[in-house]
């Protein structure tokens, strides 16, 4: 087997091992829809019924590509979690592949496949992966974009940089914190200029440009024309205001930087979202972190300085996203960092087996380094999976599962799409004898996010007629004008009228419905009370 195909295997089964932290159990674990990957799911059908958005104006303006992925996989595999989540496992898990290639470019073999296997299992981009929402398109384009710009700049190629721009350049349709990202290469080329080697950049360079604005021409035209939609999202998440002052800007600065730095090493200081990460674990546990210190200094003190300042330049830029947002540090909006981000531990573990290999036979320095790396994925396995984080009632919580499992519920009663389990919402005709009401305050319309998780995974329109509706206990409607069988979920209370009003023509059953996890004092609230009825 020559050194190349064993290269290839290797990334392989890299790959492999990557795959299913990022795709087991989508329907089920985290157990329920976030609102916000329903929403996306939502766009997804409209996109199937014939609309061909470039920029998606609801939810406060997002980026389409996603949805456009979404649609394919839905057109697949129907209205389940699992299709809206499919397309960011699936990006997430190449992703891998990805930093290989960035990695290997920039130092060399080794260093490619200890920063894939790194990043595989490390929880961060796990969760991104899982997570169907925008963040995890962005670090796959910027990967292979970086990867091929590296491969044009060293091979003088035109071909490589003319596609590294068409790739950043359909970036732009991916996720909203590419439009700083593209500082990151001017930076670079004004790095190159000042260290005398800004030449090497023509003709690449400018052919990178014309593909970057060809690939991102449709969506500068419509920025210009609709600007408060296509930008309306980032201003409402700014720490930052023309009206502030400029001692006010530096502080703010100041303040969101202290808290945005500590989160790649510091225990305790990562993104505190449930929906992004184990709450509030730093980015790399102690393992990598220690590799990670490790690494900036090697990089520092060895003889290819520019590559160490060229990175860091790239995680600097990719910050300013969380920098300038609210709710600091933010794992989805700094997601730019990871192409380059887990260079810096593979270069500290390839210099801690250097080193062991000066001082210890070759069998021990192997199996020293190689027991470090595996403390790191047992650390990542124990936390995410042996402790089932994902099941917990807090991640399920946050993930809507309350609204999920009206969804199910619904869907069962009713006889038709997604009812629980399996990837595949099987086609099937809704019984026409039964009906289903909802109470206004149960996933409520002006919630933005179990009420497109509803929305999303029950086919039937939730409407004001039809087998699929709300209540209103001040206006029932006349018991004639109902179907034989009913089901309503009803918010704990509104049964004491529910149930005589029914009692007159149904027989009449009910049980309770999911309730919501353990408040900080032990309190805990039903979401919904079920109420079957049956004509007699």
């Amino acid at each position: 087997m020559t050194k190349h195909t064993k290269l290839v295997f290797t990334v392989a089964a890299i790959v492999l091992l990557a795959a299913p932290l990022r795709l087991y159990g989508l329907n089920t674990h985290p157990p329920g829809l976030f609102g916000d990957e329903a929403a996306d799911g939502l766009d997804a059908l409209r996109i199937i019924a014939g609309e061909r958005p470039l920029f998606l104006a609801e939810n406060n303006g997002r980026e389409a590509m996603h949805a456009y992925l979404v649609a394919m996989s839905v057109s697949v595999f129907g209205r389940t979690p699992a299709a809206v989540r499919v397309p960011s496992a699936i990006a997430g898990t190449m992703t891998v592949l990805g930093i290989f290639l960035v990695a290997r470019s920039l130092y060399a073999r080794r260093i490619g496949l200890l920063a894939a296997l790194i990043s595989a299992f490390t929880v961060w981009p796990i969760m991104l992966g899982r997570l169907a929402t925008r963040p995890a398109l962005l670090p796959l384009f910027l990967t292979f974009s970086l990867w091929l710009g590296i491969e044009g700049w060293r091979r003088q190629s035109k071909w490589r940089w003319a596609l590294s721009g068409l790739i950043s350049g359909a970036a732009f349709y991916t996720y909203t914190p590419i439009r700083v990202m593209v500082l990151a290469p001017l930076l670079w080329a004004v790095l190159l200029f000042a260290r005398g080697r800004g030449r090497r950049l023509w003709p690449g360079a400018a052919l990178f440009l014309a593909a970057l604005a060809l690939a991102a021409a449709p969506f500068a035209n419509l920025a210009l024309k609709h600007s408060e939609e296509v930008f309306g999202r980032t201003t409402g998440v700014a720490v930052v205001s023309p009206d502030d002052s400029p001692q006010q800007i530096l502080r703010t600065l100041a303040d969101q930087t202290a808290t945005v730095l500590p989160m790649l090493i510091v225990p305790g200081s990562g993104d505190w979202n449930l929906r992004h990460n184990i709450p509030n674990r730093a980015a790399f546990d102690p393992v990598i972190a220690t590799a990670f210190v490790l690494g900036m200094l090697v990089a520092l003190l060895g003889k290819r300085r520019l590559r160490l300042i060229a990175m860091l330049i790239w995680i600097a830029v990719a910050l300013l996203p969380t920098i300038l947002s609210e709710e600091p540090p933010h794992f989805g909006r700094s997601s730019g960092v990871l192409p380059v981000l887990f260079v810096l531990p593979a270069l500290g573990l390839l210099w801690v087996h250097a080193k062991l290999r000066r001082y210890a036979p070759k069998f021990i320095a192997i199996m020293i380094s190689a027991g470090v790396m595996l403390a790191s994925i047992f650390v990542t396995t124990r936390d995410f999976y042996l402790h089932n984080y994902l099941v917990t009632p807090a991640a399920g919580f946050w993930f809507d599962e309350q609204c999920t499992v009206a969804a199910r519920d619904i869907n069962r009663f009713l006889g038709s799409g997604w009812q629980g389990e399996g990837m595949v919402a099987a086609p099937a005709t809704p019984h026409p004898a039964r009906q289903v009401f909802i109470a206004p305050n149960v996933c409520p319309r002006y919630s933005s996010s179990g009420y497109y998780t509803v929305q999303f995974l029950v086919p039937q329109e939730l409407g004001a007629d039809g087998q699929f509706q709300r209540y209103d206990l001040s206006s029932l409607p006349p018991l004639s004008s109902l179907k034989p069988e009913l089901l309503i979920l009803a918010i704990p209370g509104d049964e004491k009228q529910l149930l005589p009003w029914l009692a007159e023509s149904y027989r009449v059953g009910s049980g309770d419905g999911p309730w919501t996890p353990p408040d900080l004092l032990g309190n805990s609230w039903l979401v919904y009370r079920s109420i079957y009825a049956q004509r007699e």
